[in-house]
C-alpha cells in the first residue's frame, strides 16, 4: 500500500496545526495532529506498518493499524492523498471506538480531517446599495433660554 500527497496543496502549520489549502477546489482542510502525522508520511514509500508505529510513538494512541486506515480513508475521502489500492476498508470512527476501548482523551486524538469550502474573491463583493443610516434617536442639545417646542395634540 503506498500513499501519496497530492500535487499542488499549499500547506501552513498555525500554532499546531496542519492546515491544507486545495486551490483547485477552494477547499481548506484541517487537520488534527494524528491526520497531520499520517498526511506527512504520504509520500508513495513509507510503509503502513511505519506509519502505525509512528502515530503510536508520537500520540500515544495504541498501534492499531486500524487507526493508520481510518486517517487514509479520511485523508482520501477529502482528496488530499491518493492510494494505490483499490479497496478501502469500510472503517467508521465508531466502530474504531468500540474496538479500542478508548478513554475520551484517547477519542479526541483519533484522525480527524474538517473540510471548510473557502468563498472566492467575487462572493465577497456585493451589488446592494449601502445601508442607510438611521436619523439619530435623542433629540439635538437645546442650549438654557431657548424654548422647546413639543408635538401638539390631535384632538
Amino acid at each position: 500500500m503506498a500513499a501519496r500527497q497530492v500535487e499542488g496543496l499549499l500547506i501552513e502549520r498555525p500554532a499546531g496545526e496542519l492546515l491544507v489549502l486545495k486551490r483547485s477546489t477552494n477547499e481548506a482542510h484541517a487537520l488534527n495532529e494524528t491526520a497531520a502525522i499520517v498526511f506527512d508520511l504520504c509520500d508513495g514509500t513509507t510503509s503502513r506498518a511505519t506509519m502505525v508505529a509512528e502515530v503510536a510513538r508520537r500520540t500515544g494512541l495504541p498501534a492499531d493499524e486500524s487507526i493508520v486506515e481510518l486517517a487514509l480513508t479520511e485523508l482520501a475521502d477529502a482528496g488530499l492523498i491518493t492510494l494505490d489500492e483499490s479497496g478501502r476498508p469500510e472503517l467508521t470512527r465508531r466502530a474504531l471506538i468500540r474496538k479500542l476501548a478508548l478513554p475520551v482523551a484517547g477519542i479526541a486524538l483519533l484522525p480527524v480531517v474538517e473540510t471548510i469550502l473557502m468563498p472566492t474573491v467575487a462572493s465577497g463583493q456585493s451589488t446592494a446599495p449601502p445601508p442607510l443610516t438611521p436619523p439619530p434617536l435623542t433629540p439635538p442639545p437645546v442650549s438654557s433660554g431657548q424654548a422647546i417646542q413639543l408635538p401638539r395634540r390631535i384632538r
